[in-house]
């Protein structure tokens, strides 16, 4: 019995080491549709020419890049012009897809807009 306890103590030892290293290396929540639609308006808030209707995610990667973790948010949009674009008269829908790209900082999520939005 004698013989047990310290090889029983150093498994003991390596387990709460082990658990204390992968406990710090929690991936952080992405970012979420509220985000995106923040990102937009920020981002088409002056000249206004278009209002937003909907916005809705459609996928979402997350990876490394040269160290700094990247989410990228791709989404369906659609959005009514206030005023006359073009041939289209105001009112006029457009739906579109595309993506917003957030940096991981330690703050939170920075988006293309250069906001930081929190974790969720």
């Amino acid at each position: 019995m004698k013989r047990l306890i310290p090889p029983l103590l150093l498994l003991a030892t390596f387990g709460l080491f082990a658990w204390q290293l992968t406990a710090c290396k929690k991936t952080p929540t992405p970012p979420t549709v509220e985000d995106a639609i923040a990102v937009w308006k920020n981002t088409h808030a002056s000249p206004h020419l278009t209002d937003l209707v909907s916005l809705k995610k459609t996928n979402g990667q997350m990876q490394k890049n040269n160290g700094t973790l990247v989410y990228t948010l791709y989404y369906e949009a659609v959005e009514k012009s206030v005023v006359k674009l073009g041939n289209s008269p105001a009112g006029t829908t457009d739906k579109y897809q595309g993506n917003y790209p957030f940096q991981w900082t330690e703050n939170g999520w920075m988006g293309p807009d250069h906001h930081v939005y929190a974790t969720h």
